[in-house]
Order: C-alpha cells, then structure tokens, then sequence
C-alpha cells in the first residue's frame, strides 16, 4: 500500500472584494485630503456606494497524492490553481476544509519567491535552503551544485536585485529541486526561463521521480504535463472538473477549449 504524501478534505477558499464606486481608496483620499481638504470635502454623503462582495477561488476541493505521484493542475487563467498551490505550500489558509501535507514541502510559485533582492545570490541560497528546513552544513555540500546547475556562477556574489528575470528563476528552481524536496510544488515560474533551462529543468524533476519525490506542477505547457506528470486535475472555475490520467485529462481541457 503506498504512502499518501498530500490529502486535501473540502477545501474552500473565499475573498472579500471591496468596491468603493466613485470614490478613491481610503489612503489616497489622505493624501489628496492633506493639502486640498477644503476640495475633496468631508461628507460621507455617498458612503453608500462602497460595496463588497464574496468571491469564491476554490469550491470544495478534495483530492489525495500519493508518495512519488506527479500530479499537473490545469486549467484557464483564474480556475484556482495557483490558490490552491499556495494553500499547499502553507502562504494561505484555507477558509473551510482542510490539507494534509505528510512530508517536506519545497515550493517555487513566484519568479524569486523567498528570495532578499538585498542579499546576493550566495547568501539567498543560504537563506531560502533554511527556510526549507536544511542545515547549513547541508547547503554547504551542495552549494557548488547549485550554482552550476542555476548557470549564474559569474553574479552569485551579485545583489539578485540586478538579475534578470532569467537568472531569478534559475537560481531559485535550482535551490528548490536541489535541497532533497520530498514534495516539490512548482508554479508557472519555469515558463520565465529559456528552452535551454527549461528543457534541463525538467530532466531534472524526472530525476528527482525517480528518485521519489512527489511533484504537483502548474503549466499551459500541455507537452511538460504529459512529459512530467502521469496524473493531472483540471480545475475549472475553482472546482474539480475532471481527475484522472494526464493524456487523457489534457485531451478532453484541449477539446473544451476548441
């Protein structure tokens, strides 16, 4: 019997919308309040035009992964799928429903997530490995690595504020893929990198598979679904519309999409 890694229960996640109509936002009103009071005026009389609403990204979501399972979320823009990463990788809570994670997580959402723009790159593998739970020692081992893997050797001891949005994505992808992840979440970051790296890239989360590590991807890269994933989850408008093998997931999202 294998080993379930993520377990998801009923997950919903909801947002408040705020709508002022007419009217600026309560910090730009002090602004402009501070100089020009007498103009901009102090009645509330339309205070009643500010308006807000629910709005519901994810909709009762459950779902298990087992151990060495590679899952793709798919889905147009604005189904739920980063949402629900970021709910896996602990950024957010779910509003009702629960996640289960039974191992590590290592996460890359966000082109540089984690990352100190003040700090150079040497010092931000350090720091991201901790975050990730690793001892120094064990950063140092694999630290060269890293960097050669990441292509960034001549900038490591450059500010990554001055990296391209390349070399962010290099660096950060080879600190998470490379710090022994036992679940590897990855967003739509690796579309930043060019076809060279991204092509490396995946070598490399084929490797770490096989190597059992358990990897959710986020991609409109139909062929890295197929070519990584064996299972994927079509998300639709913050619910599970269909859950099975990755073709034939991808095959019916293409036909949808037609």
């Amino acid at each position: 019997m294998r080993q379930c890694a993520i377990k998801a229960e009923n997950v919903w996640k909801e947002y408040r919308i705020r709508h002022n109509l007419d009217q600026p936002s309560s910090s730009l009103k002090a602004v402009l309040n501070a100089p020009f009071s007498g103009l901009m005026g102090r009645d509330k009389k339309n205070s009643h035009l500010a308006q807000s609403e629910l709005f519901t990204a994810l909709k009762d979501v459950s779902f298990d992964v087992e151990y060495g399972e590679s899952v793709g979320l798919i889905g147009r823009n604005g189904a739920g799928k980063s949402t629900l990463l970021k709910i896996l990788s602990r950024i957010t809570r779910p509003s009702k429903g629960k996640i289960t994670l039974y191992q590590r997580v290592s996460s890359l959402l966000e082109v540089g997530t984690g990352f100190n723009t003040e700090l150079s790159g040497r010092d931000n593998v350090y720091l991201n490995g901790s975050f990730l739970g690793m001892k120094i020692s064990e950063i140092r081992q694999k630290f060269d690595e890293i960097v050669a893997f990441s292509e960034v050797e001549q900038f490591i001891d450059t500010p990554v504020k001055y990296y391209s949005s390349g070399m962010y994505v290099r660096l950060a992808f080879s600190v998470a893929v490379h710090l022994t992840p036992e679940i590897l979440l990855i967003d739509e970051a690796l579309s930043v990198g060019d076809a060279g790296f991204q092509h490396k890239s995946l070598t490399k989360m084929k490797e770490l598979l096989g190597g059992g590590a358990t990897i959710i991807l986020v991609s409109h890269n139909d062929q890295a679904i197929r070519d990584i994933c064996k299972r994927a989850i079509w998300l639709d408008k913050g619910e599970i519309r269909m859950d099975g093998p990755a073709a034939s997931v991808v095959e019916h999202y293409k036909t949808f999409l037609d």
